[in-house]
């Protein structure tokens, strides 16, 4: 019986430590979350709201974004579909990180959104003006201090037939690809889905903190464990319409 007990206890705390999806270990270990919140732009409010867009991290606009646990802010745009779409990426120290958008939301209250942009058709069932993305892969990458020589996002496009292979490849991410990552001076590289109408599309926000791009971007691409990760996951995606390779760069606001 004594034995029986004490399996169920160790058996218990092995599920405490063990039990979660990589996700679930994540946000229940990590002090910091990464969230990226995405919206359509009204065609005539290009201009107005890149300008809104560019100042909120700057002064008064900072400061209440940091009292909400927003924090490391950067914004994106790409025409998707003939569409404008944004997305706003941040770091959050929230203790919810579904609670994000509305962190966001509650930090900008001064700004009429609803002016501005026209929301995800998912955005209203959360009582929301932006969307958060679904988050579904963290590599921490590069483990230093030193200020990022550059920010950036891509964007392509799933296959339906191949979401469930992608999402199970980013569930267990390749120890090689994830050292790869920290070698080319590459940290905090965050991947979100969404649906938007019929097309389930992928975006990638990353950081790079090294001093000679070209070098780490050879190392990365001629890399043994990176080109037989990608003979796997290209086969999930597809290029937006036009584009020849798979990930499309997107314009930095600012």
């Amino acid at each position: 019986m004594k034995k029986c007990f004490l399996f169920s206890i160790i058996f218990a705390i092995a599920n405490i430590a063990f039990g979660f999806s990589a996700y679930e270990n994540f946000l229940r270990t990590a002090d910091e979350t990464h969230a990226a919140l995405i919206a359509k732009a009204k065609p005539e409010k290009i201009e107005a709201l890149d300008s809104t867009l560019s100042t909120l991290g700057q002064g008064s606009a900072a400061k209440a974004l940091k009292r909400e646990g927003v924090s490391n802010l950067s914004v994106y745009k790409r025409d998707l579909g003939g569409d404008e779409w944004y997305m706003v990426y941040f770091d959050y120290s929230g203790e919810d990180y579904l609670q994000a958008a509305d962190s966001f939301d509650k930090s900008t209250k001064a700004v009429d959104w609803g002016e501005l942009v026209e929301s995800h058709s998912r955005a209203g069932r959360y009582g929301n003006t932006w969307l958060q993305m679904e988050w579904i892969c963290f590599i921490r990458g590069a483990k230093t201090a030193k200020k990022a020589s550059k920010k950036y996002a891509m964007v392509t496009r799933i296959k339906p037939e191949r979401e469930m292979d992608y999402r199970l490849y980013h569930q267990s991410v390749w120890p090689g690809v994830s050292d790869q990552m920290a070698r080319g001076n590459n940290r905090n590289f965050s991947i979100y889905l969404v649906e938007i109408e019929d097309e389930i599309y992928e975006f990638f926000y990353v950081e790079y903190c090294g001093d000679d791009p070209q070098r780490d971007g050879k190392l990365d691409k001629t890399d043994p464990a990176n080109q037989r990760w990608w003979s796997y996951t290209d086969k999930c995606q597809q290029p937006l319409p036009g584009e020849e390779g798979i990930w499309s760069m997107m314009e930095k606001v600012e």
